[in-house]
């Protein structure tokens, strides 16, 4: 991206008489021309403080678009159709399916993007910032504040059918804050080819109106011919995205066909006060489909509403030294801090190849267990540390479906500890087991025989149950 060029200030394309309210962010003027005749000018556009009303801004290749921070702020002009992409690289049919034709290096950063949800109220394809058929987009230090609908949306297009597909965008230091949870996803990736989120703030989105794809950030693609692989999400913070049904990150591979949809690592993260932290949505799949390689590690889940780690039927999948909590513990409604496997719409769900090591559980109250395994095919739980759970530390499930598909096999449980904190004065931990059998998500008395599983060097503590009451568990490892 070219820096040579002398920037032009979007002050000096705005009437005279007009800057001095837009400076001091009382003006009403309609400053959309202007900034765009800048845009149209130079390669290199200063947006000093102040506060900017627009409609629709168009972007274009090799552009770097700056201001001084959040005092820099562009502000819906209205609520009309006008204001619908507030910033915008292709919208329509603009653009086509080939990368080769794509708008690129195109550097956004240190302004704020205004969408008057407070004012306008939720409106579903509201966007601050519309990225279409783009590649080698950097946005950084950019506010997202008071989103109608998505803060980012990284598309195939503003056409339902129109194929479009982008390539290496970085979003960096920005804060997405939804203001009033009536809105729908701070950032939506519909189709990316290598994502990176870092060190971004996600707090104050949702809506509990909607359905479980709203959140934080929503990987969602509409057609077969979508994409997103090679995404990393790394040092984010997930906070108070807690309206019904909302995750911080939600994973949907329902279009995967080969290699189009897979390669998403999360790492060094914080989720505070989700309702859900991590959510994976999955079609049925078995061991020889295109894998999904969810990585997981070093994240931080504490006081989830539901699950912290929704697997579901994902393929390939590691969560590695997390810590997931409930404080204080026993706290909340209840939820499994890791679930594998789901039952939906009549189809079971089994998650493949699944890995839960070096990870801490603390004061988790489950469903089922603070691992959750619903139905799984190849699972490895090793290496964790269970402390104050009130239930089970791992439940297995006995549920009966009407596909007959919910299968759970080759199960390894090794080198676990179970154990108890120093109890404090007055206060009921209840019973703790190391592991149990479930129905409905209720601890039931079952047998249980798992092929091809084996469970050994696990330290439960006395005074926990190795397993659960009623329960008799098989391994039938050979």
């Amino acid at each position: 991206m070219s820096t040579a060029s002398q920037a032009v200030n979007v002050l000096n394309f705005l009437p005279e008489k007009e800057r001095a309210a837009i400076r001091a962010g009382v003006s009403t003027y309609d400053c959309t021309m202007g900034i765009q005749a800048a845009i149209d000018s130079s390669s290199k556009v200063f947006i000093p403080s102040g506060t900017y009303l627009v409609k629709q801004i168009d972007l274009k290749s090799g552009l770097e678009l700056y201001g001084e921070g959040s005092a820099s702020q562009l502000k819906a002009y209205d609520n009309s159709l006008q204001c619908e992409f507030m910033m915008v690289t292709h919208i329509r049919d603009g653009g086509t399916k080939s990368v080769a034709d794509n708008m690129r290096n195109v550097h956004l950063h240190d302004f704020l993007l205004n969408g008057r949800v407070d004012e306008f109220g939720y409106m579903q394809y509201f966007y601050l910032l519309a990225v279409n058929a783009t590649s080698d987009m950097l946005v950084e230090r950019v506010t997202f504040h008071g989103f109608r609908g998505d803060g980012m949306y990284v598309g195939s297009g503003t056409l339902h059918d129109t194929e479009r597909h982008n390539q290496r965008i970085v979003v960096r230091d920005c804060l997405f804050d939804g203001l009033v949870k009536a809105n729908r996803n701070g950032l939506s990736i519909i189709d990316c080819d290598t994502l990176t989120v870092d060190g971004c703030t996600f707090q104050n989105i949702g809506n509990a109106k909607l359905s479980s794809s709203v959140g934080a950030i929503d990987f969602e693609p509409d057609h077969n011919w979508g994409i997103y692989r090679n995404i990393i999400i790394r040092r984010c913070k997930f906070i108070d995205i807690n309206s019904v049904n909302t995750a911080g990150i939600t994973f949907f591979n329902g279009h995967q066909t080969g290699d189009n949809i897979h390669g998403w690592t999360v790492s060094d993260c914080e989720f505070v006060n989700c309702y859900w932290g991590i959510y994976g949505a999955t079609k049925p799949k078995t061991k020889a489909d295109p894998t999904d390689d969810l990585t997981i590690v070093n994240c931080n889940f504490v006081n989830s509403i539901r699950y912290d780690v929704f697997i579901g039927g994902l393929s390939n999948t590691q969560i590695s030294g997390c810590t997931f909590q409930r404080s204080p513990p026993g706290s909340g409604p209840g939820g499994d801090a890791v679930r594998l496997g789901t039952y939906v719409w009549k189809a079971s769900d089994n998650a493949v190849r699944a890995v839960v090591t070096g990870n801490t559980f603390i004061g988790i109250r489950p469903q089922m267990g603070a691992v959750g395994i619903y139905g799984a095919n190849d699972v490895v739980c090793a290496g964790n540390t269970f402390i104050d759970i009130r239930g089970s530390c791992l439940s297995f499930a006995m549920d009966d479906t009407s596909d007959k598909a919910r299968k759970i096999q080759n199960v390894v449980i090794s080198g676990n500890v179970a154990r108890r904190a120093p109890q404090a004065s007055g206060v009921s931990r209840g019973v703790m087991s190391f592991l149990s059998t479930s129905n409905e998500m209720r601890t039931v008395k079952a047998t249980l025989s798992l092929g091809e599983s084996y469970e050994y060097n696990n330290s439960v503590e006395d005074g926990i149950t190795k397993i659960a009451a009623g329960s008799a568990i098989q391994f039938l490892g050979s």
